[in-house]
């Protein structure tokens, strides 16, 4: 019995290095699992769920729902998002309720109740809280901060920033 030399590993040939007619050899078909990007999302998947989450902030906004405008399964989309963004699928559309909300607030002098409800919260106190984990004070004490400071500071979440660690609702 007689065992040849070993020969040099070939390279496998996955469905990533077919090479399309007109195409260079570096480019893939658009769509392409392997085109996915390192954060997970494509831009075109990006814009497509911002979309869906801005359209729906006064609603019910669902993960599935949002996955499903990726063409994503919901788990990975979860976590595709998650390293995209940096926080939690739920966590981002609560920071996009209470950018609304803040907006709202400076607009006109509806009550928090309203305004509440106008977000997609399920009543005041859910806003109540929700807006203090995120700036770190209640929402009328940030709009009466921020409208006596309105001509000198820039409009945001950090109005109560120095007090996120001590607020309790």
């Amino acid at each position: 019995m007689s065992f040849a030399a070993p020969r040099a590993a070939q390279p496998i040939v996955g469905p990533s290095a077919i090479v399309h007619p007109g195409r260079q050899p570096s480019e893939r078909s658009p769509g392409h699992l392997h085109d996915r990007r390192p954060e997970g999302l494509l831009p075109w998947q990006v814009s497509r769920v911002r979309a869906y989450i801005d359209a729906g902030l006064q609603g019910r906004v669902s993960l599935s729902v949002a996955a499903g405008h990726a063409r994503l399964s919901s788990g990975y989309f979860s976590r595709c998002f998650r390293r995209f963004f940096g926080v939690t699928f739920s966590r981002y559309v609560a920071r996009r309720r209470v950018e609304r909300a803040q907006g709202l607030m400076l607009e006109d002098g509806r009550k928090l109740c309203q305004i509440a409800l106008a977000c997609g919260f399920a009543d005041q106190a859910h806003f109540t809280r929700t807006f203090g984990s995120l700036t770190g004070c209640s929402p009328a004490r940030w709009r009466r901060r921020t409208l006596s400071d309105r001509p000198a500071a820039r409009i945001s979440m950090d109005v109560c920033a120095g007090e996120a660690a001590s607020w309790k609702p």
